[in-house]
């Protein structure tokens, strides 16, 4: 069985402003997506694609200071999803931790992955979350797995019954979202991980012990 995974942890956001004027940069997904891809490798028997990546220690890591762009970070979505190979592998999973962006145009509320080059003023958002089940509605990937540790993540599930059987091809999908459309993700008071990446790293969490770190 082929076991195929991307791993992407984005830390840098070097447009991407608060309130106050200060850079949205963050400092867990790297850390997040390592962990992740240890997982998946030593316990998943996964083929893991880091993005980024580097080299430290003579092994390649998840990159904690490289920026990405959006076309970049399609292109490596749909090289899983949509492999241009006659063999498919059995098993596709996303794991995505960074910041989630959503644009309000008019009341009409589209969510998105954020890549670096996300940049409101500029109408730059980042990769479409309703791109990415497009993706996957046309994916031919008999098992695919998506985990998503950002604010508005939720938006990916918000499908209805019939279009799941429209364009469900009898895959499976596993989809886990770290958040509600319109609900923010958060990392561990002590900053070493998400929350929702420490729940999929098997630890164990308490309401009261969320960190206030938005993503």
């Amino acid at each position: 069985m082929s076991r195929d995974a991307l791993v992407v942890g984005i830390n840098k956001y070097p447009f991407l402003k608060d309130s106050t004027g200060n850079y949205k940069h963050l400092t867990t997904p790297a850390t997040d997506a390592e962990a992740i891809a240890q997982l998946l490798e030593n316990h998943g028997d996964f083929r893991v694609k880091r993005f980024p990546n580097i080299i430290i220690d003579e092994r390649l890591q998840v990159d904690p200071n490289t920026t990405v762009e959006a076309g970049t970070l399609k292109q490596a979505i749909a090289d899983l999803f949509l492999p241009k190979s006659t063999k498919i592998p059995e098993t596709a999973l996303l794991f995505f931790a960074g910041h989630g962006i959503r644009e309000d145009l008019n009341g009409l509320i589209e969510g998105f992955l954020a890549t670096s080059d996300v940049n409101p003023r500029k109408s730059q958002w980042g990769v479409s979350l309703q791109w990415l089940w497009k993706t996957l509605q046309q994916s031919k990937v008999p098992q695919q797995i998506v985990w998503l540790d950002c604010c508005f993540s939720g938006e990916l599930l918000n499908f209805n019954d019939t279009e799941l059987r429209s364009h469900s091809s009898g895959c499976d999908r596993f989809l886990i979202a770290a958040s509600r459309d319109y609900g923010v993700a958060y990392q561990q008071l002590d900053g070493k991980h998400g929350v929702f990446t420490g729940a999929l790293l098997g630890e164990r969490f308490f309401s009261g012990e969320m960190g206030l770190a938005m993503r």
